[in-house]
């Protein structure tokens, strides 16, 4: 957008995962899950340009391959968001947009809401935004890799969390399921990465908490419904299946 500040999506790609080594580099109908969301990150509108970074050769060699911008970054960092301020320190941008490389089938428009809601948070001196799908579903529910979100009334986070809050103890209020992909101010990605991981953070494992231990607000908004995270082998079944039903490559 015209006399915006540069958009810079980054996606963290780290290959060591408990549950899913390699992740990455998964094929999802033979295309490596961390080109999909390059693709994808890229069709953003509100994106200037895309990289990925990563602390493993094999998916920078993936990346040159696809002729993918890649930036090798320390295999240190406890969280996507602390890579993403590595390549920050080496990149100009106004805004800096982590889409997690597990997200193949994240909604460029997506990306673009999420933008857009940190543009408009920033007149309330709010520097970081997120989005959230509306109707978790039973199964969503019962599953500790799916991370909750709860909006407030001023259009920001009140929390995240792994279990399915909040609790409908008098009425049901609709539970919200947070999408892996949220924006930052250079200067707000800058207090992120200096901060102390908090104890909810490191109890729930869920980064955007550290955000909120610290005072700060978080903008968010719904985003389309259709993307799939993958976080296990089987998953990927899932996001190819829906990939057919769309008629997608």
């Amino acid at each position: 957008m015209e006399g915006s500040p540069p958009v810079l999506a980054v996606i963290p790609a780290r290959y060591a995962s408990t549950r899913f080594p390699g992740k990455p580099l998964a094929p999802i109908a033979g295309v490596p899950m961390v080109v999909r969301v390059w693709r994808r990150a890229s069709q953003a509108e509100s994106v200037d340009h895309a990289v990925v970074a990563t602390d493993d050769e094999r998916i920078a060699a993936i990346c040159r391959e696809t002729g993918i911008d890649c930036e090798m970054t320390s295999a240190a960092h406890a969280t996507g968001t602390d890579r993403l301020a590595e390549v920050a320190s080496r990149r100009t941008a106004g805004i800096y947009v982590n889409v997690q490389g597990d997200e193949p089938l994240i909604d460029p428009a997506a990306i673009d809401i999420v933008v857009s809601a940190l543009d408009a948070a920033r007149e309330r001196g709010i520097e970081v935004s997120t989005g959230y799908l509306d109707d978790a579903t039973p199964e969503q529910c019962a599953d500790t890799s799916v991370v909750h979100l709860v909006p407030g009334l001023d259009g920001c986070v009140m929390t995240f969390s792994r279990l399915p809050v909040p609790l409908d103890f008098a009425e049901d209020s609709g539970r919200k399921i947070h999408v892996g992909m949220f924006a930052f101010t250079a200067a707000a990605l800058a207090r992120f990465q200096a901060w102390e991981r908090g104890p909810v953070e490191r109890a729930e494992s869920v980064e955007l908490l550290r955000v909120i231990e610290h005072g700060e607000r978080i903008a968010c908004a719904p985003v389309p419904p259709g993307s799939i995270g993958v976080d296990r082998p089987e998953d990927v079944a899932l996001v190819e299946a829906a990939l057919a039903r769309d008629g997608a490559a």
